[in-house]
């Protein structure tokens, strides 16, 4: 299939506000497939990268939309859609805007100079156009880092008594879980900056249970620009099956220093708070870590492993399809990021885990 690129749009730079000098975000433009859906969107990572993300979209909850292939600076494919384990980048099928960031691996840093999104886009219509921008982040790297959280009430005053923007700070349950979710990131080597508290200002009463992932994507929409983890603290989450979710991330990996998408945060079930906030703080960490850039060591179904080379790789012992966490029991099952991680057994984070947190647009060094 030809690879054609049409831009129609522009270049334009934004400065994140105080304390994010090392952080922009650049609208790329708009881009148009070609007559199979296919178009290349290319980006510039500067001097002194340490990540770099392009991300496009929307293209509709209806629509399917994957990378074809990454090219790195040297023209070199990084990732192919047909052998999508090699190379050192992790990239998926997500709905309404695909994501994609260096480095998500130690085996594939970050690199300036110019890099290439093969993106493929199945909409009814071809061609059809997408937006894409790009969020660098350039400066240093320390063994020891911080991120700045922002929690976001949504209708939740009931569930903890005047848990809301104004008394978050003094709830003891609150304070619970960020307490809990500061001690489970610092084994990333990862400390928690600012935490700020602020009440949604938009329609409660939709958002307060989130129904299906469109209406996920547009409550993430509200996100400000801001480089912080934004979390939203809901009621409940229900995807359509009837069954409560904890925890639903914009990742992996999310859209990082950049707000308005429908990848711009995380958002939380936190109806367990009072009864289990080690709970609520383990969903934080896990749904989190997606958001910088962190996948399932294994994936549940068999489907994936992440691009790391020490999380440990579980293989289905009752070939049953389905992996359990008893059944992978020092194989993936102690790592916050296993997909059915449980309080107690999911305790820590591997090295080249914290490798990559540390060099996320949102984290910066203490």
């Amino acid at each position: 299939m030809s690879r054609s690129l049409f831009l129609v749009g522009f270049l334009a730079a934004c400065d994140m506000g105080a304390g994010s000098e090392d952080v922009v975000y650049t609208e790329l433009g708009e881009f148009e497939t070609d007559a199979d859906g296919l178009v290349s969107v290319p980006w510039e990572a500067p001097e002194g990268v340490v990540s770099t993300e392009v991300f496009c979209g929307p293209y509709g909850y209806d629509t399917l939309a994957t990378a074809d292939f990454v090219n790195d600076t040297s023209g070199a494919a990084v990732y192919d859609d047909e052998a999508p384990s090699t190379g050192g980048l992790r990239a998926g099928v997500l709905d309404d805007m695909l994501p994609v960031l260096v480095p998500v691996s130690p085996d594939l840093p970050a690199a300036a100079g110019e890099w290439t999104l093969g993106l493929w886009v199945a909409a009814a219509a071809l061609p059809t156009t997408v937006s894409c921008g790009m969020v660098n982040r350039v400066g240093d790297v320390a063994a020891s880092n911080t991120v700045d959280v922002n929690v976001v009430f949504v209708g939740v005053d009931g569930i903890s008594e005047g848990m809301n923007a104004n008394s978050g700070g003094g709830d003891a349950n609150v304070q619970a879980v960020i307490t809990a979710l500061g001690e489970l990131w610092g084994d990333l080597g990862l400390a928690l900056g600012e935490v700020r508290y602020s009440d949604f200002d938009g329609d409660v009463g939709t958002y307060t249970t989130v129904d299906g992932y469109e209406e996920f994507g547009d409550l993430l929409r509200t996100t400000a620009d801001d480089v912080e983890l934004t979390f939203y603290f809901v009621q409940d989450i229900d995807l359509g099956d009837g069954a409560s979710v904890l925890g639903l991330s914009g990742g992996p990996p999310g859209v990082a220093g950049h707000g308005g998408t429908s990848k711009s945060g995380v958002v939380v079930n936190v109806a367990n708070i009072v009864a289990d906030p080690d709970q609520v703080a383990l969903i934080m960490a896990h749904e989190g870590g997606h958001f910088l850039g962190l996948f399932h060591p294994t994936e549940k179904d068999l489907s994936g492993e992440d691009p790391l080379g020490d999380t440990p790789v579980c293989s289905d012992g009752d070939g049953d399809g389905a992996l359990t966490s008893a059944e992978c029991e020092g194989s993936g099952a102690e790592n916050v990021m296993w997909p059915t991680a449980q309080v107690g057994t999911a305790t820590g984070f591997s090295a080249d885990q914290g490798w990559v947190v540390a060099r996320n647009p949102v984290v910066r060094p203490e």
